[in-house]
This record gives structure tokens, sequence and C-alpha cells, in this order.
């Protein structure tokens, strides 16, 4: 477990200090400034140390479910309203690992990442959460753990990821469809990776970064669902994995993550692109570094629930950021 969990944090699988940052290409497009009216707040802290959550926002309170408090994988759930602080829901009924999720309408779908046999488990759990309870839905046939992560047009994609314990990379799309409870492969992701960060802006995903054991990517691509096909676009400015992600008032937010020459470092520094500009603006840096953390955004914020400040294991955090942007 220690073994698989020291893979999993530098490179996921790599050798320790020989990730190599990929270089490739024509310069990123970068605006000149940062995003207009862009500021980071806390909200109290998470009941527990968390990373690999995930996190998902719904009629204004925001929800975080299973992952690991550094020490054991978890199934619990903690839902934050404002004026009432962290309250404890109910749990999931599979524990798991670094899984993909969202709300869709008004539940919360789960799927993949890893269980407690260090897979990723097919099983797909929907959260009700105005009865506060589990139901099982259907079994992904491709499952993942740190997958990519979108919902667009009321449908659930998780892209590229792990597909075992030791963190064999893929470039396999999945889509979930809620209405008729049945999922279906879409066009490959153009590299195998995982820790890539997603969001969806007007009916197309946006995803950047990840990370393919012998490389950090920076190279950023957006999917059309209506045609099933991936172009490139702008490249990130920063290589990183593991960051959070959303969409926020129409760009395609970017923050945190393990960066750096063989993954030395945590960041603080966030990116947000713009689809109308195909470039990329700096934004505010963190209150703290984060990797690894869950992440939402409701179209006006971006949320980031816990992560590890470092690039090890070794402390995992219960901090909970917002950034609003103008």
């Amino acid at each position: 477990m220690n073994r698989l969990r020291s893979a999993r944090s530098l490179a996921v699988g790599a050798a320790a200090g020989a990730a190599v940052l990929a270089l490739t290409g024509a310069a990123p497009a970068m605006a000149a400034d940062t995003q207009a009216a862009a500021s980071w707040s806390t909200l109290p802290a998470y009941p527990t140390p968390i990373e690999d959550n995930v996190v998902g926002i719904h009629d204004g309170t925001l929800y975080s479910v299973s992952g690991t408090t550094g020490t054991a994988r978890t199934t619990a759930m903690f839902a934050y309203t404002p004026g009432s602080g962290w309250t404890q829901r109910s749990g999931i009924p599979v524990s798991r690992e670094n899984a993909s999720g969202a709300f869709i309408r008004d539940r919360f779908y789960v799927t993949g990442g890893w269980d407690l046999s260090l897979q990723p488990t097919g099983t797909t759990n929907v959260y009700d959460p105005a009865s506060d309870t589990w139901k099982t839905a259907a079994t992904n046939p491709a499952p993942a753990a740190a997958a990519g992560t979108a919902v667009v047009n009321d449908t659930l994609y998780t892209i590229g990821g792990c597909t075992d314990s030791t963190c064999t990379m893929t470039d396999t799309v999945t889509a979930y469809d809620p209405a008729t409870d049945t999922w279906t492969k879409k066009a490959a992701y153009p590299v195998k990776a995982a820790f890539i960060s997603c969001a969806t802006l007007a009916d197309k995903i946006y995803c950047a970064g990840g990370d393919t054991r012998t490389s950090v990517l920076n190279s950023a691509y957006s999917y059309d669902p209506a045609q099933d096909t991936w172009s490139p676009i702008a490249d990130l400015p920063a290589n990183t994995m593991a960051a959070a992600s959303g969409a926020v008032h129409g760009r395609f937010l970017v923050q945190g993550g393990l960066a750096g020459t063989g993954l030395s470092s945590v960041t603080h520094q966030g990116w947000s692109y713009d689809p109308a500009t195909d470039t990329w603006s700096a934004l505010p840096a963190s209150p703290a570094a984060e990797a690894r953390g869950g992440s939402t955004s409701d179209g006006s914020a971006l949320y980031v629930v816990g992560g590890r400040p470092t690039p090890t294991a070794d402390r995992i955090s219960d901090t909970t950021q917002v950034l609003r942007a103008g």
C-alpha cells in the first residue's frame, strides 16, 4: 500500500525524481493580465484531512465524498451549507479513492476510483440529497481511477486515468447517460494520461495537464460531443498534474497541482483559459498550495476541498478554498 501510494503521489509509477516536463511544441499562448476581479477566500475546514475526494455542488450546498485521509480510504460524505458549517451525510456504499463524479440535475453520480483491493471499481453510485440515500446505477465497463471528469448535456464523462493498481494509463473516454442508465465509449483522449484536469464550457469539454509516467503534461484539448472529436487548444503555461479545475464565468480554470522537474513541488499557481481567444492568463495565487484535492464549480466560483500541500502524502490538508472571479 505504501509503495502504491508513493508511486501515485510523485509520478504514478515513475522512478523517483525521474519525471520530466513535456517541453515540446510552441510556447503557450498567454494573455497579459490576471483574470479581472478574481480573489480567494477560505471556508471552514473540512472535518478530516482529505484528498482524492469527489466534490460537487447543488442548490448552494457543497458536498465531498470518499477519498483518503492519508491513512485509510473513507466512505464518509460531508456537506457544507453557508451558515451551517459541515454536516455528515450518508456515506457512499463503495469505498474508493480518486473516483469521478458530479451532480447531474438533482443527483450526485460517483463512479470509478481505486477500491479496497487497489483496483478501479466499475460500480456507479447515485446520491439523492433530498432523502440522503444512495442507490446503484449501471456498472462502468471500463473503470478508471484518477480520470478527468466533466458533465455536458446531462452526461457524465470519464477521461483517461489508471486501469489497475500500478496505474497503467489509458486514453479511454466513457460517457454515462442517467436518462437511459447506460455507458458508451467515446473518441479516445489524444494521449494516455491520468490526473487530467477538465471542465465544461458551452457544451464542450476542456482538459489540460496530466501525467503519462514519463512526463508531466502541459498539453490541452477541447472535446465536441456533437462530433465526438478532440482538438488541440493552446498549451497550459505550466506542466502540471492532479490540479483542481472548474468552469467560472465562461473560463476554464486549472488551479494548483504537482509541478516542477521530478514533481518536486506543489504550486499555488492557477490559470484561466478563454476559449474565445485561445489564451491563458494567470490567476491570483491560492492561500494554500494543493494537489489531489477535490474540486467543483458553480459558474461563479471554484471550490477546492483538501489535497496535499507537499509532493508526498506525509501531510494531507483539511483546507477548503474558494476562488471567485468577476
